[in-house]
């Protein structure tokens, strides 16, 4: 549920800021309709936050909404797939506004038109747009522009320098991977005469070694599932190593994670900022996203800090970070009114939008022109292109509860000495296996 809040506070936002607007795109607006029937979150979202917007571009238009905030629209298991199906034939919406897995979903299904095509005919330059973006929109089976969305999120690496200066650990260069932040966090570590709870590396997300294995498999592009095959690679090289390395780093010290506190979900304010070593100027290097710098800003710092594009991957250090696209608006293969469709998805992208988003600090506009491509705090953000999403391994939710329990328990035998590496690697393939359903 996570991720469907953020979409829907992201829809939220991007409503708003296209309703104080009155955006309006390059090509001369085609016939208006008599309505369209937009897809969206829910009828209240719509009418506090889109309506204006959209009749700034149709002011004569009725706005039909085909409200998603059933549960099943945000279940990654079959529910969503059925859900979406079934809303697209019986609906027949002119316009969709997505969060990633129902788009990815939609998309691999054949239920949206290539909007590679329709920027071409209106003559919107796609190329004004950061490629990173458009690599996460066209990672569907077929690789085709079928979605856009106006804004995004991204990683970096922030490091202390006033923590690497007092330590005597050169500063870091540009292109670091994870190898290098773990082997410069590991520094801090050995320095004789360290200072009491500093730490080389630290996440505020960070609760257990799986979770900074996670992230870098995911930057690394190793793959948890073969999908193919219908099988699990935790018995791979690539993971043998990755898995190795990491209990190495944890047992040394080198990066810190703990269990939340908290119970349940909800995770309080208080003890987020707890967790938060580098702002505390207690962790010489961390990876955030682009909030982060607004976060950082608004604190009385006592040390100097700076930021780097990354974690890179390793045998492409182009592609990197975490890039994430969020609303991303598309039109159904079926749709009524595909051109009107087109027109609202221009003015959401257009560049007097880019402007407003990027006051708002919300999120990073994709406009490659802006004012904070220049910005050198924010402009790390737009320098690499995202590694392609890894493909989702087909468990339900008791079964990747149940995996994740697993990996936990065996990476925790092997730090503490009670079962060989090599022996918890195969105990988790073994028992991931077993959860796998048949095909």
């Amino acid at each position: 549920m996570r991720a469907r809040g953020r979409f829907v506070t992201m829809v939220l936002v991007v409503c708003m800021l296209a309703a104080s607007s009155g955006c309006t795109g390059k090509t001369k607006p085609p016939a208006e309709p008599t309505e369209l029937r937009i897809a969206c979150v829910n009828q209240m979202t719509f009418d506090a936050f889109y309506r204006s917007a959209l009749q700034s571009v149709y002011p004569n238009t009725i706005f039909k909404i085909i409200p998603m905030d059933d549960p099943s629209y945000y279940n990654l298991t079959l529910d969503i797939r059925v859900a979406l199906k079934s809303m697209f034939e019986k609906e027949k919406p002119d316009l969709v506004i997505l969060y990633v897995p129902q788009y990815r979903y939609a998309a691999d299904a054949g239920l949206l038109r290539d909007l590679e095509n329709m920027a071409s005919l209106n003559k919107f330059d796609l190329s004004t747009l950061y490629e990173g973006m458009l690599d996460r929109v066209r990672n569907n089976e077929e690789g085709k522009l079928y979605g856009l969305s106006p804004l995004f999120h991204n990683t970096a690496v922030y490091y202390n320098k006033s923590l690497f200066q007092r330590y005597g650990v050169p500063l870091p260069n540009q292109d670091m991977t994870w190898d290098e932040i773990l082997r410069l966090a590991g520094l801090f570590v050995d320095r004789p005469g360290g200072e009491e709870g500093v730490k080389g590396f630290s996440m505020r997300t960070l609760t257990k070694p799986y979770d900074l294995m996670s992230q870098i498999a995911q930057t690394e592009g190793i793959e948890m599932y073969d999908k193919a095959a219908n099988r699990l690679n935790f018995d791979s090289q690539s993971w043998h190593s990755l898995i190795s390395k990491v209990i190495a780093a944890y047992e040394h010290g080198t990066f810190n994670a703990e269990p939340y506190k908290a119970k349940g979900n909800l995770i309080s304010q208080g003890e987020m900022h707890d967790r938060d070593l580098f702002a505390q100027g207690k962790a010489a290097l961390t990876v955030e996203d682009e909030y982060y710098v607004k976060q950082l800003n608004r604190q009385k710092l006592s040390f100097e800090w700076d930021l780097l594009p990354g974690p890179v991957q390793s045998r492409d250090p182009s592609r990197g970070g975490n890039v994430a696209a969020d609303s991303i608006f598309a039109i159904p293969a079926q749709s009524d009114h595909p051109e009107e469709a087109w027109k609202v998805i221009e003015g959401v992208m257009s560049e007097t939008m880019g402007g407003i988003y990027a006051d708002s600090e919300f999120a990073l506009p994709v406009q490659l022109n802006g004012r904070l491509t220049k910005d050198p705090l924010y402009e790390v953000f737009y320098k690499l292109r995202p590694v392609p999403q890894q493909a989702e391994y087909s468990l339900g939710v008791n079964e990747k509860n149940e995996l994740l329990r697993v990996i936990d328990d065996e990476t925790n035998a092997a730090i503490g000495g009670r079962k060989p590496v090599d022996d918890a690697i195969a105990a988790i393939q073994e028992a991931g296996s077993r959860l796998l359903p048949d095909r």
